[in-house]
């Protein structure tokens, strides 16, 4: 009779491990700062929004070199903090088998990312409102107090698009060779994202809502900007979301 009784409990304890295991492993990575730049923090509550980009360099660059490559677009009078996006992920392209496939944290989510643009404003749910109303999105530098940025706000009271997102970026070049994008491919050889790839950012982003529960939508950069990027990993976006759904999360 114990040992019947015992049974459910153990399923229990079970099933509630399972729902609580990462789905994936993020690997951490220590950047350098510019601590000159200006940069906001933020709750995660405000978050609930993932947005998908890729980095438009050769698909073998590391997280540190994408990082260097965003603190070299600053300038003297507007300096970057550091890497733009959230999480960074390392893939093959399809038929290589290089860089080895990884997922890296990138600027920390309590932070405000830089990657859906600057003048990029959307409107804010009653529970971002709160946060704003209450002050709790400051921006500043290291050592600096921080304060309320009006800025971040529009003349409608739209937020920026930055503060309620975070950035996943997919290092590699999946639109087309141009002038100004010498990495893309040739339209002979269209350039998808695998398999692999799309599994991975399912089980980051389901990963992502079983912590931050308010995380409910799937986006892309040109979703808010007019940009080639993420290129073609736009298109797969529904299959992302239908991957995610087979791990146990819902995105719109």
């Amino acid at each position: 009779m114990r040992s019947q009784k015992l049974w459910p409990l153990l399923f229990m304890s079970f099933s509630l491990w399972a729902q609580e295991s990462d789905l994936i492993q993020i690997q951490s990575v220590s950047y350098p700062r510019n601590s000159k730049a200006s940069f906001c923090k933020r709750p995660l509550e405000m978050l609930d929004t993932i947005v998908f980009h890729h980095s438009e360099t050769p698909t073998t660059q590391t997280p540190l070199q994408i990082n260097q490559l965003h603190l070299n677009r600053g300038t003297p009078s507007d300096p970057w903090y550091m890497v733009a996006y959230s999480f960074q992920v390392q893939a093959p392209y399809l038929g290589t088998t290089v860089p080895a496939s990884g997922v890296f944290e990138g600027r920390p989510l309590d932070l405000v990312g830089a990657h859906a643009g600057s003048q990029a404003f959307i409107p804010m749910d009653v529970e971002q409102k709160r946060l704003w109303d209450e002050g709790q999105i400051l921006c500043g530098k290291e050592g600096e107090e921080f304060k309320l940025d009006p800025k971040q706000l529009n003349n409608v009271g739209n937020i920026k698009a930055n503060v309620t997102t975070l950035g996943i970026v997919v290092i590699g070049n999946y639109a087309r060779f141009g002038r100004d994008n010498p990495n893309g491919y040739r339209p002979s050889k269209v350039r998808n994202p695998t398999s692999q790839l799309l599994d991975i950012l399912a089980r980051t982003s389901c990963q992502l809502q079983r912590k931050n529960p308010r995380i409910k939508y799937l986006r892309w950069h040109n979703y808010y900007n007019s940009t080639t990027c993420p290129g073609n990993i736009k298109n797969f976006v529904p299959q992302i979301r239908a991957l995610a759904k087979g791990y146990g999360c819902e995105f719109k």
